[in-house]
């Protein structure tokens, strides 16, 4: 695969956006402070009933065997393998290695992934994903040369003067931070959704589809419907007796139960897949269903 580098910085910026926001939510346990051994066991809790086979592929090509519970004791013996991805993380260091990428991807459920159909998706940042990253990317104050700005203004930020008065220098930086957020903005809103402004739900979580594709298919009985943004922000969770449940003494995780059969979600609402009220975790339900971490 021919490596695009300018979408591998992307992809790198991506997912750490993805990281901070998931460190908020509901595996905020193992991501907010990320050591080998939380990023191990969140690997775990990320792979445990995942049937996506890139995710499967990922993982057997950085640790060089497939997952399967018989060889969690094996992924112990990788655990510096997660060392890279840690320091990443917390922006110590760079991560160059595609695989390590992907399986960080996975670990923040970053979509969409691996690289390879990142470089190839119509994928755009979006203003509040990067505002951290655009912070490096905003020019600092010196002289600029008048090609420079003619060149900006060729490109629709007219506003910006030529200017020597260091005020006035400051001023035009700021207005080409704003232009800049802005277009990110619009490119998000005009192009990734342009022709996706639909949504569907898919094994765990929503993904935007065409709404005018004739290739669209059921998946688990959930058919295409209109994008929410509230909505598409839901979740379904796999749990074990180190998930957290409670925030403040509040449940920050909801439940369907039916025929027998418990999935969990991170939101309130109802469950996608056969339209069943959600409700909130109670530490009975917790006792009762949910097992220990393998």
């Amino acid at each position: 695969m021919s490596i695009n580098y300018n979408w591998l910085e992307e992809y790198k910026k991506a997912i750490r956006a993805k990281y901070e926001v998931e460190k908020t939510e509901i595996y905020s346990s193992f991501l907010l402070n990320p050591s080998r051994a939380q990023l191990r066991k969140l690997c775990v809790e990320r792979f445990k009933e995942n049937l996506n086979s890139d995710d499967l592929r990922s993982f057997k090509l950085f640790f060089g065997f497939e997952f399967a519970y018989d060889n969690l004791n094996k992924l112990k013996l990788h655990t510096d393998k997660f060392r890279p991805i840690e320091t990443f993380f917390k922006r110590e260091t760079d991560l160059t290695d595609i695989e390590g990428l992907n399986i960080a991807a996975i670990l923040v459920n970053f979509n969409p992934r691996p690289f390879n159909k990142f470089n190839k998706s119509d994928f755009s940042v979006t203003e509040d994903n990067f505002k951290e990253d655009l912070k490096t990317t905003i020019p600092q104050q010196k002289e600029f040369k008048t090609n420079s700005f003619s060149a900006a203004a060729n490109a629709g930020i007219s506003t910006i003067k030529l200017n020597t008065n260091s005020i006035k220098k400051k001023a035009g930086i700021t207005t080409l931070a704003v232009t800049i957020l802005f277009s990110i903005g619009y490119t998000t809103n005009n192009i990734f959704f342009k022709e996706k402004e639909c949504m569907q739900w898919k094994e765990n979580h929503y993904e935007m589809v065409d709404c005018k594709s004739d290739k669209l298919l059921l998946t688990n009985n959930c058919k295409p419907e209109p994008y929410n943004k509230e909505e598409f922000a839901r979740k379904k969770l796999k749990v074990c007796d180190t998930t957290t449940f409670f925030k403040a003494d509040k449940p920050i995780v909801w439940y369907c139960k039916k025929n027998n059969s418990v999935c969990f979600f991170n939101m309130d609402g109802k469950n996608p897949e056969n339209g069943v009220e959600l409700k909130q975790i109670t530490q009975h339900m917790i006792d009762k269903y949910v097992q220990p971490l393998q």
